[in-house]
């Protein structure tokens, strides 16, 4: 038996392992910025109560997953969300941003102060983004949820063990 069938063999699956190891790809700083900027904006568009500036950052076919409320789904149904009220006040902290060629993913931490008719709130969210034919980033998925405790659920105490 010749090494030859061997050697084919080598060849052709060789390139698939070496895949399967492949790096990470290469940080895109410029990607990076323009999600930053566009949470930026998201900040500023809800700080002014502006709910089409706000709706504006979204694609046509976004989820909004608000907390203690069903999907929003689209961006005409999420203008509608929107136009109920934006908070004011809102301060986020970015903990992580990857991108990935076009889908990028924000991962952070947000404030709200107190209002007359809201306690103060605190949480953490994710963001989905997509880059658009023109070079923009526009929000695919949105999502939110408090870190307070929320005291209608509080759970009963454990029972003592019995000791027999």
């Amino acid at each position: 038996m010749t090494a030859t069938p061997h050697i084919a063999l080598a060849l052709l699956v060789l390139p698939t392992l070496l895949g399967c190891g492949a790096a990470a790809p290469a940080p895109d700083p410029a990607a990076r910025e323009a999600i930053e900027a566009a949470v930026s904006r998201y900040v500023a568009a809800s700080n002014q109560g502006d709910a089409e500036a706000l709706t504006e950052l979204y694609t046509d076919d976004a989820v909004l997953l608000p907390p203690d409320h069903a999907p929003v789904r689209g961006r005409a149904a999420i203008a509608e969300f929107w136009r109920q009220g934006t908070d004011s006040g809102l301060a986020v902290t970015t903990l992580r941003v990857e991108v990935d060629g076009s889908i990028g993913y924000l991962v952070g931490q947000y404030n709200l102060p107190e209002t007359p008719s809201e306690p103060a709130d605190s949480g953490k969210y994710v963001m989905c983004l997509r880059r658009q034919r023109d070079g923009t980033w526009k929000l695919s998925a949105d999502i939110w949820n408090s870190s307070a405790e929320d005291e209608t659920d509080e759970e009963e105490p454990a029972p003592a063990p019995s000791v027999t």
